[in-house]
């Protein structure tokens, strides 16, 4: 399909998209409004810039997406007949796959700002504070406990039972709700032989409340995608490196919770368009800073906001 350029991005929501909105709304304007478009040759410097900032990424992202990796390629592997690798080798890879992003951040600083959609660029090497010996010692611990805990899933052997059937693994996907596209990523989503359908999202890291409304979302998803019956539908979090795994259920009305808190979630996200036909957002002064500034360092579009921030306390 050929490129077309638009003004404004498409109107969208996801559950990324309500967390971002939720933490900082200038960070949510950055991140949806100010950055599209900054792709293109001769953008305006604060849309480049922003573009340039929204694909920073962080050493515990990049470790949740090469254990994510590694999950997809074994469900692949178990698929083809194939055996299962061992927790051994999925630490070698999600480790080669570290080593990749960390060597790119250190030395390939220069065409990440010609090229920031090709380049990888952790947020710690970009913004010069490196990474603490304690972050890499816990990023090495989770390494371990993550490949451990993945091989080790009871969803091997629920996946290779006769009759089981995988319906997606890490498939980009959308429902309308209130025709609006709503985008979901769900880990895994498969049926046992029964006709129960499992949704299936690994975690690296330590236990969350916002983890369960996702996977409610993803119920949601399942429900309306596949016309699955909801009472038919179980939701898991398997917390990779706690060696935890948490099932829940939800009813009907659970159900509809979800989706309305989704609308609701929109129409909020919609009072700060000037334009809701087009998703033209209103001025940036209307998206302010959000009130926690402890976290505003860790964001990837401190440099935009970096000079604000100092008039604020200065």
């Amino acid at each position: 399909m050929a490129y077309v350029r638009t003004e404004y991005p498409q109107w969208s929501w996801s559950f990324s998209r309500q967390q971002i909105f939720a933490s900082c709304r200038r960070r949510y304007y950055y991140n949806y409004y100010a950055s599209h478009n900054g792709w293109e040759q001769g953008a305006p410097p604060e849309a480049a810039l922003a573009y340039r900032l929204k694909k920073l990424s962080n050493i515990y992202t990049v470790l949740g997406d090469a254990v994510h990796k590694c999950a997809q390629s074994m469900v692949e592997r178990l698929s083809l007949g194939r055996s299962l690798p061992s927790a051994e080798a999925v630490e070698e890879e999600i480790r080669r796959q570290l080593r990749r992003v960390w060597k790119s951040s250190r030395d390939d600083r220069d065409l990440f700002l010609m090229r920031p959609n090709r380049v990888d660029m952790l947020h710690e090497f970009y913004y010069g504070r490196g990474v603490s010996e304690s972050v890499v010692e816990r990023i090495n611990q989770r390494i371990v406990q993550a490949s451990e805990g993945l091989v080790n899933s009871s969803v091997w052997d629920e996946l290779a039972a006769a009759g089981a059937e995988v319906i997606s693994c890490e498939q980009f996907d959308t429902i309308l709700i209130a025709d609006t596209p709503v985008y979901a990523v769900p880990d895994l989503v498969f049926r046992k032989p029964g006709g129960e359908w499992v949704v299936v999202d690994w975690k690296t890291g330590e236990e969350a409340e916002e983890n369960r409304d996702q996977v409610a979302l993803y119920v949601l998803f399942v429900h309306k995608k596949y016309q699955a019956p909801v009472e038919q539908i179980t939701a898991r979090l398997e917390y990779l490196n706690l060696k935890t795994k948490i099932e829940m259920r939800f009813d009907v009305q659970d159900v509809r919770a979800v989706e309305q808190s989704a609308l609701e979630s929109m129409e909020r996200m919609r009072e700060l368009l000037r334009s809701p036909e087009l998703n033209a957002p209103q001025p940036k002064g209307s998206f302010p800073l959000t009130e926690d500034r402890d976290q505003c360092p860790w964001c990837s579009f401190y440099e935009l906001c970096q000079e604000e921030l100092e008039r604020s306390v200065s």
